[in-house]
């Protein structure tokens, strides 16, 4: 395993793996709130739980069909920590990372499908994820329990990872809680190229294999060894 700087041990600070997930303080869902058909292969253990809000940007295009009539053309949220907090969330000053769409896969403007990426802030690690594996969309009684009016749920392989950090542990990612987001109607797109801004929030639930958690321990027990090396004396 390779070494980690002060720098990449800082995204330690805000976790502590004795409590990796399913369960997750507050008010944020767990591994145990995603229904079987959308839980990653035996063997994942979800290992944070983070609540993103920010908007999903679509882009008109009458001569195209399906998801590109209206295509997302870019998503952008923060992120913020869930674990040992209660809602709201998403209070100023609390972010930890941010989601965005990102060519990762071609260099064409519009692909059909852009990566996702989480980038986390403290150790500036990040994960890219690809269309999802599984989804709710068309799961039935969606619209008769309100979930029609909201983006799905989904499960997303990871494609891409920084080299170390954090993030670099992410083998799945669950979209969990959509509210609001989708795309507006086919009557709305009157001219090409025209943008409606969807505001939209979510929990995102990261998910690593048993290597990765003990990859987490160690480097837990590290920043912890350097918070102690660190710390200024405040008693004088």
């Amino acid at each position: 395993m390779k070494f980690l700087t002060a720098a990449l041990l800082a995204t330690f600070s805000s976790v502590a793996l004795a409590d990796i997930l399913p369960d997750v303080h507050g008010a944020a869902p767990s591994s145990a709130n995603v229904k079987e058909s959308l839980r990653p292969p035996e063997g994942y253990q979800a290992y944070d739980v983070l609540y993103a809000k920010g908007n999903r940007i679509y882009q008109c295009n009458p001569e195209r069909t399906g998801f590109m009539h209206w295509y997302n053309v870019q998503t952008h949220a923060f992120l913020y920590p869930t674990k040992d907090r209660n809602e709201p969330f998403d209070l100023p000053g609390q972010e930890i990372g941010q989601l965005a769409a990102a060519p990762l896969n071609g260099t064409e403007a519009d692909p059909a499908h852009t990566i996702p990426v989480m980038y986390y802030y403290p150790d500036g690690s990040w994960v890219g994820t690809t269309h999802p594996l599984k989804t709710t969309t068309m799961e039935e009684g969606r619209a008769e329990r309100g979930d029609a009016n909201n983006l799905d749920d989904h499960l997303e392989p990871v494609v891409y990872t920084s080299d170390d950090g954090y993030f670099s542990h992410a083998k799945y990612v669950v979209r969990l809680g959509s509210m609001d987001g989708l795309r507006p109607t086919p009557e709305e797109c009157s001219y090409k190229g025209k943008l409606i801004n969807k505001s939209f929030s979510a929990y995102f639930l990261v998910y690593t294999d048993q290597e990765g958690e003990e990859q987490l321990r160690s480097e837990k027990e590290a920043w912890d060894a350097l918070v102690e090396e660190t710390r200024l004396d405040t008693s004088a």
